[in-house]
């Protein structure tokens, strides 16, 4: 071991074992000179054997009878089964490998890898490149506490059950197994033993060739030490552990202390060829590591992969950008010029285009609470002090990297139809939260598809404190057809607050709304709310991975880190010709009265024309 690397590991035992990881009100937890280290030197041989493909078999054709054969040789090559491209297979779209960029922030591009397995062979990027997959690095750190006291928690994720890793997990997604431990002998044990549960779970619980032939092409246990992987993973690695201990990694939490960049237990290269942190592998505050939640990753992947496609191949698309920087206020108005009323008259679809980077390497520079974030449409200009919610998400807890939605706002776009400056109130959290930064851009995108134009909006009804008192401020409203040819009722709902019942976030709040008496929209949630992985398996709908936080738990009607779907309901047949219909509406908790938090509501009552 080099001076360097005794130097390095010191820091890292100090740091580990006086629980410096995370949150701590240790002041000096990150600081000392002593924790560089080189991706390049201390490389150890593997003990691989060369597979030189010669064999000691003798040739199993005729023995030689002594008579000389004139029969002219079968050249013919057996007739092989046609290669099957494996995204076209898997009904993705490729792309093609990208030249690398410099750096290891979470915009930057991967450049090429090697990595020497347990089999002896080696993998590359550059030659097993398909265009449609991702890679997750799953790296493993010996015990580095100073005063070691329990088990050590990496243990407990390398013990953790693989089977719901391997059922969890999307199929265009390789797993490599790396160790940071010193010698070659401490990571062949570690990984042998790795490589033989998974290889005895899929024996006898895998009885699909194919599918197992599929999982043995795509888990891979790596023999190079994680920083001195060749190329761009081993530079990844050795460039985080460098800066995690660096003071600049150090994260000002005021009253709660000092957090440090945690250890990368994970990361990936994503399907845009990006660099993402992985993050954390705890379903929630307090739980252990899981490899299962490494498995949502690849999820989330191709959410941003297919998202990618489909703005691409959209035509025709009118673009407006509400915003396109980097934003530390976290409430602000913006002022945009859409196209003249002739044009915005043809449209008849409106969505919005978000992406949210947070670009720091310590997650906890990010933002850090599940918070309402919205975008509302100024009635009175740039003033904004009478303004109408039209698209919702809610913010994810410390996730660096990227996240992109694209998000229907269509019924909204009746308030727009003058067309020219409009302004938009943008809402990122509450405006008395801890300022981080991000790199934020927002566009509108019309578009004409061949659907009914919403030509007027009113908004009917409003949330408020979940209690005794919810429903007497609803009053019922007078509604008419008119000349529409289409009614409808949209409805951006979400409850907050963990009061009574553990309402409103993890409590089956239900909503009712009448048309003259009859029921027209019941929203009612799914069971299991605040149990399993519900918003973990939304990642393929855009909830963030790897959130530090309680994300990986289902809620009713929303998940961290993800959109707040406009809900639509058709009123026309319900509407009398002949007067005014009456639009009530009211809520209960589980069929009884409101008990306490809070109901996040904007319902509407949409026209539309063809």
């Amino acid at each position: 071991m080099t001076k360097r690397s005794i130097g390095f590991l010191a820091v890292l035992m100090f740091l580990v074992g006086g629980g410096a990881l995370g949150c701590s009100g240790d002041e000096g937890g990150g600081g000392g000179d002593g924790g560089l280290l080189s991706s390049n030197g201390g490389a150890e041989d593997t003990g691989a054997v060369e597979d030189t493909g010669a064999t000691t078999a003798e040739d199993s054709g005729a023995a030689d009878s002594g008579a000389e054969d004139t029969a002219e040789p079968d050249t013919a090559e057996p007739d092989a089964p046609p290669e099957v491209d494996f995204c076209e297979a898997a009904g993705l779209t490729p792309t093609t490998l990208k030249e690398a960029t410099e750096g290891f922030g979470y915009l930057d591009v991967a450049g090429d890898f090697t990595v020497n397995t347990l089999d002896g062979g080696a993998w590359t990027l550059s030659e097993e490149w398909t265009g449609c997959e991702s890679y997750v690095f799953l790296n493993y750190f010996q015990d580095l506490r100073s005063n070691p006291g329990g088990t050590w928690y990496v243990d407990l994720l390398w013990d953790s059950d693989i089977a719901e890793f391997l059922s969890e997990s999307p199929d265009n997604v390789h797993y490599f197994f790396t160790s940071f431990q010193e010698t070659a002998a401490e990571r062949e044990q570690q990984l042998t033993e790795m490589k033989r549960r998974f290889d005895a779970y899929l024996a006898l619980n895998v009885d699909d060739v194919e599918v197992r032939a599929s999982w043995q092409r795509r888990l891979h246990f790596v023999t190079d030490r994680s920083t001195e992987i060749e190329g761009s993973v081993g530079a990844f690695m050795a460039d985080y552990l460098n800066y995690m201990f660096s003071e600049d990694a150090i994260v000002d939490l005021g009253d709660r202390g000092q957090a440090q960049p945690p250890l990368p237990l994970v990361f990936a290269i994503d399907r845009e060829q990006h660099w993402d942190p992985g993050g954390s592998l705890s379903e929630f505050v307090g739980g252990s590591d899981k490899f299962v939640m490494a498995s949502y990753l690849g999820r989330f992947f191709n959410h941003k992969a297919a998202l990618r496609e489909q703005v691409a191949a959209e035509t025709d698309v009118t673009t407006v950008t509400l915003l396109d920087e980097e934003v530390t206020e976290r409430v602000f108005t913006q002022t945009i010029t859409l196209p003249d009323g002739a044009e915005m008259a043809a449209f008849d679809t409106l969505e919005f285009d978000i992406e949210v980077t947070c670009p720091h390497r310590n997650p906890f520079a990010c933002s850090e609470w599940d918070r309402i974030a919205r975008i509302a449409y100024c009635l009175d200009g740039a003033e904004c002090t009478d303004r109408r919610e039209v698209v919702r998400w809610i913010t994810p807890y410390w996730r660096r990297g990227t996240r992109r939605w694209l998000i229907d706002a269509s019924p909204f776009l009746a308030y727009m139809r003058e067309g020219g400056e409009q302004s938009f109130y943008v809402e990122m959290g509450p405006g008395w939260e801890r300022k981080t930064s991000r790199l934020a851009r927002m566009e509108l995108r019309f578009a004409t598809r061949d659907q009914p134009r919403a030509i007027r909006v009113e908004r009917v009804f409003t949330g408020g404190a979940f209690n005794a008192e919810y429903n007497d401020s609803k009053e019922p409203v007078e509604i008419e057809v008119g000349d529409a040819s289409r009614v409808e009722l949209a409805v951006i709902l979400s409850g907050h607050g963990q009061e009574a019942g553990n309402c409103a976030e993890w409590c089956d709040h239900r909503h009712v709304f009448t048309v003259d008496g009859a029921g027209v929209a019941r929203i009612e949630s799914e069971p299991g709310i605040g149990e399993g992985r519900t918003c973990a398996r939304a990642a393929d709908r855009g909830v963030s991975p790897g959130q530090w936080g309680n994300w990986a738990p289902g809620r009713a009607y929303w998940c961290p880190g993800m959109p707040v779907d406009v809900m639509r309901f058709e009123l026309t047949d319900r509407l009398r010709e002949d007067r005014p219909s009456i639009l009530r509406y009211s809520a209960n908790f589980a069929g009884n009265d409101p008990v306490g938090g809070s109901i996040a509501l904007n319902a509407y009552v949409i026209w539309y024309d063809e």
